[in-house]
Formats: C-alpha cells, structure tokens, sequence
C-alpha cells in the first residue's frame, strides 16, 4: 500500500518527467550542431539563440521538480516517526531513478562536448559554457535529491517481521528430547 508522503514523492521524482527534461536539453544542441557542422557556418545566429533558450526552457523544469523534492525531503524531516511508513520497494524504486539520471548526465556531458569542439559554435561559447554547467548542476542536484528522499524513505521501512516464539518445557524434558535426538543421529554425547 502507497502511503500519502510516499505517493507525493512519487510524483516529484516523476523519472519520465525528469527524462523529458534532460532529453529537451540535449535535443535543440544536437539539432543546432548537426546544421552548423553540415554548414560550417551559422547562417542565422537566431537559430542557436533559439536552441539555447529551449535548453534554458528546459533547465528551468528540471529547476521546479528539484523544488519539489527539496520539499519532500523537509516534509520527512520534520514528520514524527509514527506518521511515515514506507514500501520496501519505495526506496529501490528511488534509486533505480537516481541511477537513470546519472545516464542523462553523461549524455549531457557528451552532447556538450560536441558542442564545445564544434568550431561553428566558438562565437557563442561562453553561453555554451554557462547552459552546460546549469544543465549538469541541474540534473546532478535533482539525482542527489531522489537519493535523499529514499536515504530517508529507507529510515521508515517497516522492518521485516519477526516471530516471537516461546519454547515450553522444563529441562528434564529438554535432556530427554537432546539424548533422544542424539540417539537418533548416532552421535555421542559430548557433555553429561
């Protein structure tokens, strides 16, 4: 059963939303350098201009769910202990999302460092320079805060049950039972 916190967590570290975001960073970059590099020249500074913005656009949303998980992440640190129970599966689930994200990172670095290599965009590197660090800081802040969520999720996991068990019997009973096992198995009494 989802618990209320854990369905609002849930829903802030939405992964499909998080890739949509990544992907919208990297997408116009690709697009943009694929035409500069055809061209070897820009032939409309508006274009890059364009793809900029939709990566700034895109940043931005990768901003506002890093929000929501800074408030998730208060939310449990300020709840009583008694009002959070969680899934087993809730903070693997988190961590699965985490790691995907790393992968985004990597694809950011990469699309990036086409970017960067392409002489076509040395007129607008240091623009170039300042989206890559948002958009990695971005992502990368959003990555550590799905894992702060379930490093604190993990603290709430209801603890696999134990059974409580009470033997009953005295110990001339116990004697009789332990000298009757051992006659059973063939093995010697080591103590009398």
């Amino acid at each position: 059963m989802i618990t209320g916190i854990e369905a609002l967590a849930l829903q802030a570290t939405d992964i499909l939303a998080a890739s949509r975001a990544a992907q919208q960073i990297v997408s116009p970059l690709a697009r943009a350098n694929s035409r500069l590099a055809q061209s070897a020249m820009p032939e409309n500074p508006d274009e890059v201009k364009h793809a900029l913005d939709r990566a700034s656009i895109a940043i931005a949303g990768v901003e506002r769910k890093l929000v929501e998980c800074n408030e998730i992440v208060n939310s449990l640190n300020t709840l009583s202990d008694e009002d959070l129970h969680f899934t087993n599966e809730f903070p693997i689930e988190l961590k699965v999302r985490a790691e995907m994200l790393t992968g985004h990172i990597e694809n950011l670095r990469d699309v990036f460092s086409l970017v960067e290599t392409s002489s076509a965009w040395k007129p607008y590197m240091p623009l170039v320079y300042e989206k890559k660090r948002k958009a990695i800081r971005s992502v990368s802040d959003l990555r550590n805060a799905y894992l702060n969520i379930a490093l604190l999720a993990e603290q709430f996991v209801s603890p696999v049950p134990t059974v409580s068990s009470s033997v009953e019997g005295n110990s001339e009973e116990f004697s009789s039972a332990l000298s009757a096992s051992r006659q059973l198995l063939k093995i010697g009494s080591e103590w009398r």
